[in-house]
């Protein structure tokens, strides 16, 4: 469907589909059903992505777990 950048409003925590939180400052994400919902229930606001936007942000390095003896 193709890629759009979400941004959420003032004060809403938004969530993706995978229960991550979008970014304050918005994020580049597939153009869903999803999104579109958000973006009619009010709570996010979708523009085109620029080329900078698309760009994929790595993941952060999953924790280490101690294990204790």
């Amino acid at each position: 469907m193709g890629k759009v950048f979400a941004t959420p409003k003032a004060g809403v925590l938004v969530r993706h589909e995978n229960g991550k939180q979008l970014a304050a400052a918005g994020e580049a994400v597939e153009r869903t059903s999803y999104w579109l919902r958000r973006e009619r229930d009010g709570d996010v606001t979708l523009s085109q992505v620029s080329p900078t936007d698309a760009e994929p942000v790595p993941e952060p390095a999953p924790a280490k777990k101690t294990v204790k003896a």
